[in-house]
């Protein structure tokens, strides 16, 4: 017998169990029936399972309320996917995949990603373990399905809410001036009023801008409390709702998965429905109204009266920065006579450290230019024939660009108490000197 040599294998001891972090995700639609008690029921199921097992640790229960499926933007998924990335979680218990998401893409890749990390995502109604070949195959599947019935849920959504505009039946809305009292609108009267006068002032010459103001000083509300906007003033005047008719299907939701809102402009066709509600203006006023803001946007900056422009509006040009010029009243308000500079743009929005060109009076603008047309009295209609644009450079000196073509200097001196300056301007075309 020939000697054969053995050792012993001494038995290996079982470590102790490490124990699985273990976390639920919940999401509960407000379309559901009270949303609160379901949510916390779910949180509260979750915990009794978790920790019922001596094997998993409770590492919490990540909801959400309120937020579509569809939409990845949900903040208790991203914390929950956080954690997963710190590797506090190494199992994610899910109701189905529709609570998880409706998306295929967004879900492949959650569930990838988490895969990569070692975390396992079990859904119980389909009974699936994503760390398997098999329940990756059902999910790209199932999820396929839950994004189709999402689909068609969307799609039928909007086909009853076209049909409700053909038939003239708008939707439930919040609007300044009217009130909804759960089957119709009705009017507020005192916030009626506040409307009236905006198109009232607005017709009279008005800006929305000092529309605002007026009823910032007045302490009028807004909606929401706050104090009335420029762009809530422009939405009022243009609103056709308070005429008493609505403009249907203005903008519409692009896709079902990004729940996006946009402007419909033209894609879809659109309803105009009348008397759907209560009037606040009357038809006449409205049209006005409308027919004053084209007026204004052909006439551009010359229809804003609290703009103070001239015939060299536009056309005094930066040699600095290549800003335009502007108009201002000078410092000498006491006086009966109203003194005006021109100022570049930049100085005016911004600070003299941003733009160091030098402001000019309008007198000398007058007299260089009767100097450069070789007229005794300055003459508007000369001007705009023969000069495209006036260039300010430094230091004081006028560049005069022609329309023919030629660019002529012109370096003028201060003007204090300067009669001759005065002179030549006074009682011409576009100015008069008012004083003794």
């Amino acid at each position: 017998m020939t000697n054969t040599n053995v050792s012993m294998i001494r038995p290996v001891l079982q470590p102790y169990l490490v124990k699985k972090k273990v976390a639920a995700y919940a999401r509960v639609s407000v379309e559901g029936e009270l949303p609160e008690h379901s949510l916390a029921t779910q949180v509260s199921v979750y915990r009794d399972m978790i920790t019922s097992r001596a094997d998993w640790d409770f590492a919490g229960v990540y909801a959400d309320m309120a937020f579509t499926g569809t939409k990845a933007d949900r903040p208790g998924f991203r914390s929950l996917l956080s954690e997963c990335e710190k590797g506090g979680i190494d199992i994610i218990l899910v109701k189905s995949i529709s609570r998880f998401a409706r998306n295929t893409v967004d879900l492949l890749s959650s569930v990838r990603r988490l895969k990569e990390l070692g975390i396992s995502v079990r859904f119980e109604r389909e009974r699936i373990d994503t760390m398997t070949f098999e329940g990756e195959l059902m999910i790209t599947l199932l999820a396929s399905f839950a994004q189709e019935e999402s689909r068609s849920v969307s799609e039928n959504t909007k086909w009853l809410i076209r049909k409700r505009f053909e038939a003239g039946i708008g939707n439930e809305f919040v609007m300044y001036g009217y009130r909804w009292n759960g089957s119709e609108f009705t009017v507020v009267p005192e916030q009626a009023e506040v409307v009236r006068m905006i198109y009232s002032d607005y017709l009279s010459g008005m800006t929305p801008h000092q529309i605002a103001g007026k009823l910032a000083a007045a302490g009028v509300p807004s909606t929401r409390g706050g104090t009335f906007s420029d762009s809530l003033v422009w939405k009022i005047l243009r609103l056709e709702k308070y005429r008493g008719d609505s403009l249907l299907q203005k903008t519409f939701t692009k896709d079902h998965i990004s729940k996006k809102k946009k402007v419909n402009s033209g894609e879809l066709p659109m309803y105009y429905a009348e008397g759907t509600h209560p009037q606040i203006i009357d038809d006449e006023t409205y049209d006005a109204v409308q027919e004053e803001i084209k007026r204004r946007a052909e006439l551009g900056y010359l229809a804003n009266q609290s703009i103070s422009f001239s015939c060299f509006t536009g056309k005094v040009i930066c040699g600095n920065c290549g800003r335009t010029y502007r108009r201002r009243m000078s410092g000498m308000r006491h006086r009966i006579h109203k003194d005006y500079k021109w100022i570049c743009g930049n100085k005016i929005e911004h600070t003299s450290s941003f733009c160091s060109a030098r402001n000019v009076p309008e007198r000398v603008l007058y007299s260089c230019t009767s100097e450069i047309l070789q007229t005794e009295e300055f003459s508007k209609k000369q001007f705009d024939e023969a000069i495209e644009a006036i260039i300010v450079n430094k230091p004081r000196n006028l560049t005069f660009r022609m329309r023919d073509g030629r660019e002529i200097s012109k370096t003028w001196l201060s003007i204090t108490n300067n009669t001759k300056i005065r002179e030549a301007i006074n009682g011409s075309e576009g100015y008069v000197d008012t004083r003794d």
